[in-house]
C-alpha cells in the first residue's frame, strides 16, 4: 500500500508533486523547504513526486529527487540521477501528464507507459521568490486546470509587491509605513536625482529594499549617501523595483500565521534581535538543527532564538490578530501565510511589515504550538487546494454571443 499512516482517521494514497528549486536568489531555501514539506507529507501518508527546478529553469521529475544530500554536491546535474526525466508541464487542461524529454524529443508517454507515475493529484509550490511566488507559476497550474496548494494568481502577485501592500493596508486603517518606489530606469538615469529625492522626503536611517524580494537579501539599512547609493544598487540588480522607507532605530518584530482552512490564527512569536534587520544568514545559518521528521540539515526560520508565546498584552496580541486576519482576507490569501508586524520601541506604535505567502513561509513552527502537528498541517493544505480546485470548477467560461454568425 502507499499509505503510511492515518490523519484524523483518514487513509491518503494521493500523490503530491512538490516543486522546489527554481530560477531565484533563494534557490537554496526553497530545496530545503521542499524537503521539509515532502517528510512531513510522507509521514502524513501522501505518495511524493518531487519536482526540482534547476537555476536555469529546467525541470526534472523522479523520487531519486527526494534526497537532500545529493544537493550539496559542487555540480549536481540531476539528469545523470537514475530514475530522474526532464519535464515540461503542458498549458492544455485536457493533456493531465507531463512532457517528458526521452531520446532527443519531448513526448507525453513513453511508447511503454513508463512515465504514467510522473504526474500528481495535487501540485505543491515549494519555490521561494522570483516565479514561484509572484503568480507566475500559479498561472501555469491555473491554465492546466490543476489542484494547487496556497495563493491565487491575484493574491500571489500582491503578495509579492512590498508597495502595493503597504497602499491596500493603509486603505484598510492598518498602520505600514510609509514608502516610496523607485524603479531602474530612473536610477540608470539619474542616481543623484533619485537620491535627492529620498533625502527630500526622510532623514537617515533609511531602508531599501527590493520591491518583490524575499529572504532579507538585498535589504539594506543606509545611514548616509554613500551607504544609500551602495544599497539601491544591491537592490536594484535583484529586481526592477525599489522601494525605499524610514528605519526604526530601535524596534521589535512581532510575527503570526494565519491560514484559511479552518481561517485561524497561530500563537505569536517574538524573534530575538538586537533591534536589526534580520540578515538572510541569520534567519537560514543559525542553529542548523534540522526539523524532526525533516531530511534537510537546516530548520530555517524555525532555527532563529526567538519567543513563543510572545510576551504581548492581551491588548496587544487582538490587535496582531485582527490586523493579520484583515490584511490575509483583504488581499485574497489562501493557504498558510506568516504576517510580520514591527513595534516601534520609542512609541510602542504596531506597524504591519508585511506578509510571507507560502511557500515563504509555512511556519510549521507557529502551528506547531497550537497543537496542529507539521503533518496534520500540510494535509489541511493539500485539501484546502482540492476544495478550491473543485469551486472553480462550477464558474462557466463558455458564453454563447453568436458574434461570428
Amino acid at each position: 500500500m502507499e499509505f503510511t499512516s492515518v490523519i484524523d482517521g483518514v487513509f491518503t494514497m494521493k500523490k503530491v508533486a512538490v516543486l522546489f528549486g527554481g530560477k531565484s536568489v533563494e534557490h537554496e531555501v526553497s530545496v530545503i523547504t521542499g524537503h521539509q514539506i515532502m517528510a512531513a507529507l510522507e509521514v502524513a501518508g501522501y505518495t511524493v513526486l518531487p519536482v526540482y527546478i534547476t537555476k536555469a529553469g529546467r525541470w526534472f521529475a523522479g523520487t531519486a529527487l527526494n534526497n537532500i544530500q545529493q544537493y550539496k554536491v559542487q555540480g549536481f546535474e540531476p539528469e545523470n540521477v537514475k530514475g530522474v526525466y526532464r519535464v515540461a508541464m503542458s498549458t492544455d487542461p485536457n493533456v493531465k501528464k507531463f512532457h517528458v524529454y526521452y531520446k532527443n524529443r519531448w513526448q507525453v508517454l513513453f511508447r511503454s507507459g513508463r512515465s504514467n507515475h510522473i504526474w500528481a493529484d495535487v501540485f505543491f509550490p515549494a519555490l521561494h521568490g522570483g516565479a514561484g511566488e509572484n503568480g507566475e507559476l500559479q498561472g501555469l497550474f491555473e491554465m492546466a486546470n490543476v489542484p494547487y496548494v496556497g495563493c491565487g494568481v491575484e493574491a500571489a502577485a500582491l503578495g509579492m509587491d512590498k508597495y502595493l501592500q503597504k497602499q491596500i493596508f493603509k486603505a484598510l486603517g492598518i498602520p505600514a509605513l510609509d514608502a516610496h518606489l523607485f524603479f531602474r530606469g530612473e536610477w540608470e538615469a539619474s542616481r543623484d536625482h533619485v537620491c535627492e529625492k529620498i533625502e527630500s522626503v526622510f532623514s537617515y536611517p533609511v531602508i531599501v529594499k527590493p520591491n518583490d524580494g524575499g529572504s532579507t537579501i538585498g535589504v539594506t539599512v543606509a545611514k548616509d549617501r554613500t551607504g544609500l547609493v551602495s544599497a539601491l544598487e544591491l537592490a536594484f540588480s535583484l529586481g526592477e523595483r525599489t522601494i525605499v522607507e524610514k528605519a526604526l532605530v530601535d524596534f521589535e518584530e512581532v510575527n503570526i500565521s494565519v491560514r484559511s482552512y479552518p481561517l485561524s490564527t497561530s500563537v505569536a512569536e517574538q524573534p530575538l534581535g538586537k533591534g536589526e534587520v534580520l540578515s538572510f544568514e541569520d534567519k537560514y545559518k543559525r542553529g542548523g538543527k534540522g526539523t524532526k521528521g525533516s531530511k534537510s540539515d537546516g530548520a530555517g526560520m524555525a532555527s532563529l532564538d526567538r519567543l513563543i508565546p510572545a510576551p504581548l498584552s492581551d491588548e496587544r496580541l487582538a490587535q496582531v490578530q485582527e490586523w493579520a486576519t484583515k490584511a490575509y482576507t483583504a488581499l485574497g490569501l489562501k493557504g498558510v501565510v506568516r504576517v510580520d508586524f514591527l513595534v516601534d520601541k520609542a512609541t510602542n506604535q504596531l506597524y504591519i511589515n508585511e506578509p510571507n505567502t507560502l511557500p515563504g513561509s509555512l511556519a510549521f513552527y507557529l502551528w506547531e504550538h497550537t497543537g496542529v502537528r507539521f503533518d496534520k498541517l500540510v494535509t489541511d493544505l493539500v485539501t484546502e487546494a482540492e476544495v478550491i480546485h473543485t469551486e472553480k470548477q462550477k464558474t462557466t467560461t463558455n458564453f454563447e454571443a453568436n458574434l461570428l454568425v
